[in-house]
């Protein structure tokens, strides 16, 4: 990723960057676990969902984060492993 000026982003634009992505991913997992455990408390099935809560929301979490880093979106909306018109 270059800026305008073709020079490499600096260290607090990457912090920013991937600080956000780990962020995502904490709090994805964090609220799928507590909707798990909101199921197993009503349901009486402890720790079912919430190892289902857990997996699931920590799958979320990584898809978002292995979409934004390696498919790489291009500047038209199309990431660089689809086919162009």
């Amino acid at each position: 990723m270059k800026q305008r000026d073709g020079q490499p982003p600096g260290p607090a634009s990457q912090i920013g960057r991937y600080g956000g992505h780990g962020i995502t991913l904490g709090l994805s997992t964090a609220l799928f676990a507590w909707l798990g455990l909101q199921l197993d408390l009503y349901w009486g099935t402890k720790p079912l969902f919430v190892l289902v809560g857990t997996f699931v929301g920590f799958g979320a979490g990584f898809y978002r984060m292995y979409r934004d880093l390696v498919m790489k979106p291009s500047q038209d909306g199309r990431t660089e492993d689809e086919p162009g018109n």
